[in-house]
């Protein structure tokens, strides 16, 4: 269990922070972008494509590149990505629920519950 809380915590974490920089970018505009900014939504999209929030990544892909091209519809693809970005915060929160939920079955129960094993004391 603490193990798949540690990767729920860290996406949870990488989430938050990605929230934030994206309404900062909704405050200073797109134009203010600058290598700083580049560089953390390549670095989001990497961790996305790696933890399989592969949707999330291609939305973030997409905004990078218009940014770097100062395309027009950038602002649109941001309002995309942070839009993206909520509801996969909401879907970590379901998994996160149930997840708890089914251990806090298992365990009134007395069922050992495969998907968690149990921790050696």
């Amino acid at each position: 269990m603490n193990n798949l809380s540690d990767e729920f915590e860290e996406l949870r974490v990488s989430i938050e922070r990605l929230r934030t920089m994206l309404e900062n970018l909704v405050v200073r505009g797109l134009r203010a972008c600058g290598t700083d900014e580049i560089t953390q939504l390549q670095s989001h999209t990497q961790h996305l494509e790696s933890v399989g929030a592969g949707h999330v990544a291609a939305v973030l892909a997409q905004l990078t590149t218009q940014i770097e091209k100062d395309d027009r519809a950038s602002a649109q693809t941001l309002l995309k990505a942070q839009a993206s970005v909520r509801l996969l915060e909401r879907l970590l929160t379901l998994r996160v629920v149930r997840s708890r939920y089914d251990l806090a079955l298992a365990s009134a129960t007395g069922e050992s519950d495969p998907d968690y094993p149990e921790e050696e004391e």
